[in-house]
């Protein structure tokens, strides 16, 4: 069966977060975030979908097909490496870091460590063919407080990416 992507807006109190959900439905995307909410604890005051397959640019459409045939209804983001499923049954993303060449932090957010190495290894351009180990660790530990700033609301939905904090606006953002 080949599924719908929707693009999903939810507002909640103070702030909205967006992200997008691989469903057959309309219906069952509503279920999805519905359920979302509840296995997080979270509450909403409304929520919106749109359905996005049929409309997005050819450069966002990196294994979207594949994503619609063989993803499990749930959330789903857009990277470097094309349309990636977000794990369940919880669908929250996780933030992890790596180190790259010159001794610096590199951090993503991503459903789990398999697709962290593939955001990483895209991200710090490392050649097909040449073997280099990553160490890639939680990238809460020892982050300090000021920097934890808009990370609830990311890895809530997403997307799924490199992150990058911006000094100046106290925030983060993914690519």
């Amino acid at each position: 069966m080949k599924f719908k992507l929707y693009e999903c807006t939810i507002k909640r109190e103070g702030h909205s977060v967006r992200g997008h959900i691989v469903a057959p439905s309309q219906d069952v995307a509503a279920l999805t975030v519905i359920e979302h909410d509840e296995a997080l604890g979270l509450t909403h005051e409304d929520f919106s979908l749109e359905r996005v397959d049929e409309t997005l640019d050819d450069e966002l459409r990196r294994g979207l097909d594949a994503l619609l045939r063989t993803a499990p209804v749930g959330f789903a983001s857009y990277c470097d490496i094309g349309w990636v499923a977000h794990s369940a049954p919880v669908q929250q993303l996780q933030f992890y870091r790596t180190i790259d060449d010159k001794g610096g932090n590199v951090f993503a957010l991503a459903p789990n460590p398999d697709i962290a190495a593939a955001i990483f290894t895209t991200a710090l351009r490392i050649p097909k063919g040449q073997v280099r180990l990553l160490y890639i660790s939680d990238g809460m530990a020892d982050l300090p407080d000021d920097m934890h700033a808009n990370l609830p609301q990311l890895l809530e939905l997403g997307p799924v990416g490199i992150a990058e904090f911006d000094t100046d606006e106290k925030r983060w953002f993914v690519w």
